[in-house]
């Protein structure tokens, strides 16, 4: 069963942590019912509001009943049965968000029978855990899937990696991570001590010096590539192989090119899937992902826009001229930033650098970024 209270409590969190900035709103596994949204989060009048809207548009509920009024209460055990009415009475869709951070985030829908669908695949392709361990959201599709769909599938408890020990890691527990939280676990957990278990990536592209490490530290890794708007499409299991396709994908012909693709159909249901990268086609089955379309690079799982970053540092009234630009490497990409100062002095320095964490994210802010 899908909708049991403890997976839309963990929805619920989820959203509740991303406005508080603050994963899982810093709650172990199973949150309380009794927890209050004010009293024990903090989220204040409109945090509460944008958190039933994210919650609204996710789960459809005012396409429902009245009564599933989230705002009428505070507490987390009114928000899951308000949420759990709303599915008994809608259950066709589900609604995610796009992450990038310079691009608006916008919403895509997707039929819960086509993520079951993609779900019930991946039962063959990655052994059955005795546990699934997350380290992302509940409420993105990646997370989703991985943490809410196989779980239930598989009939298999779901737990936080912040609730555990390395010890209580095994053979057959699956831990579900994206590059940043996987460069994590392995320096925390997995450096000093090799922890053999199973393991996936999404988001972004797996560094493969992390991809080798991490199988050095006994992880058998399967890497999903796929969207926001598409769902998952290929997999790979290791870091110089090429991505296979989902068995119901085929490649559609690229009019400008014999070895590039830009979409796929879907075989079952005849939908024609736009990818959001460069594709070099291998084989007939095989693919490898050369860049972005859109030209985003992503860093720590988050889509950013060099040309968009150069132009928010570039309003800055300090600033003469800049450039930012990405730089990839085996530990993967990392942005690059020269600033020119219209009048170079350590306060000038320092309230340009002060400029750019106020107005950059931090996946945004270059991590080498020289003014001059």
């Amino acid at each position: 069963m899908i909708w049991t209270p403890d997976n839309v409590r963990r929805i619920i969190l989820d959203s509740a942590g991303r406005i508080l900035r603050q994963p899982h709103a810093g709650l172990p596994t199973a949150g309380p019912p009794s927890l209050d949204l004010y009293y024990d989060l903090g989220l204040d009048s409109l945090q509460r509001m944008e958190l039933a809207a994210d919650l609204n548009e996710f789960f459809g509920i005012l396409h429902t009943s009245a009564n599933n009024y989230l705002l009428t209460s505070t507490t987390l055990d009114h928000w899951t049965a308000c949420i759990l009415r709303a599915r008994h009475e809608a259950d066709d869709w589900v609604t995610f968000r796009t992450s990038g951070t310079t691009g608006a985030a916008r919403p895509i829908r997707h039929r819960l029978s086509s993520l079951l669908a993609e779900t019930h695949f991946l039962t063959t392709i990655l052994p059955r855990p005795a546990q699934v361990v997350s380290t992302v959201a509940a409420q993105h599709i990646y997370g989703f899937i991985y943490t809410i769909l196989l779980p239930a599938i598989w009939q298999c408890p779901l737990r936080l990696l912040a609730d555990m020990s390395a010890a209580e890691i095994g053979p057959d527990t699956l831990l579900v991570g994206t590059p940043f939280t996987w460069e994590y676990v392995f320096t925390s957990l997995l450096s000093a001590t090799p922890t053999p278990c199973l393991g996936t990536t999404s988001t972004a592209p797996m560094p493969p010096g992390l991809f080798a490490q991490l199988r050095d530290a006994g992880v058998t890794l399967t890497e999903i590539y796929g969207s926001s708007g598409t769902g998952g499409l290929a997999y790979r299991m290791a870091p110089d192989a090429p991505f296979t396709l989902f068995p119901y994908l085929t490649m559609l012909p690229d009019e400008t090119s014999a070895d590039s693709l830009s979409a796929l159909r879907h075989t079952e249901t005849g939908a024609v899937l736009a990818v959001p990268d460069r594709l070099e086609r291998v084989s007939d089955r095989d693919v490898r992902v050369l860049g972005r379309l859109d030209e985003a690079v992503q860093i720590a799982g988050v889509n950013v826009y060099p040309a968009q970053i150069r132009q928010v540092i570039a309003a800055c009234p300090l600033v003469a001229d800049c450039d930012v630009y990405a730089k990839a490497d085996v530990d993967g990409s990392q942005l690059y930033g020269a600033v020119r100062l219209r009048t170079l002095t350590d306060a000038n320095r320092e309230a340009c650098l002060s400029w750019c964490r106020d107005q950059l994210s931090a996946p945004e802010l270059p991590r080498h970024l020289y003014v001059y």
